[in-house]
């Protein structure tokens, strides 16, 4: 960890949305790949604020260089605020073990919808269906 550089590039001082926008190159040349929470910690020890937000984390092919853009907040109120709902959200399941992690807001898809709805009308011998058979027949003797 003591090969490890972080340079900052694009600092933009966004004082309309309460924090610091800017481009993070991290340069490990002796460590394979370094996590989002290692960055922070680098980025927490230049700026001394802890309220950050890392995106676009890329680990260049062949190791040894990271880009991201990080977004440093001034309280936690303006990162909640602000920040993007599944931002914050990955950012919280990143945090649970392993088993919690996946999303609880998962729907059914209009797709499957629609293949369950024409499966279920094409299924023979049920119920509903027979019920719909009887009735027609009914219709056509009370018609003649």
């Amino acid at each position: 960890m003591e090969q490890v550089h972080c340079r900052f590039f694009k600092i933009k001082n966004n004082r309309l949305l309460n924090r610091v926008q800017m481009v993070v190159d991290v340069i490990h040349p002796r460590e394979k790949n370094l996590t989002k929470d290692e960055i922070k910690e680098f980025i927490k020890t230049q700026f001394k604020k802890s309220h950050i937000s890392l995106i676009q984390v890329k680990k260049s092919f062949g190791g040894g260089r990271t880009k991201g853009i990080a977004l440093v907040y001034d309280n936690e109120e303006s990162l909640k605020r602000f920040e993007l709902e599944r931002r914050l959200d990955r950012d919280a399941r990143e945090h649970k073990p392993k088993k919690d992690r996946k999303s609880k807001s998962k729907k059914e898809t209009r797709k499957k919808k629609k293949i369950k709805k024409h499966q279920d009308l094409k299924k023979r011998g049920t119920k509903r269906r027979q019920d719909k058979v009887l009735d027609k027949k009914q219709k056509k003797k009370t018609k003649k």
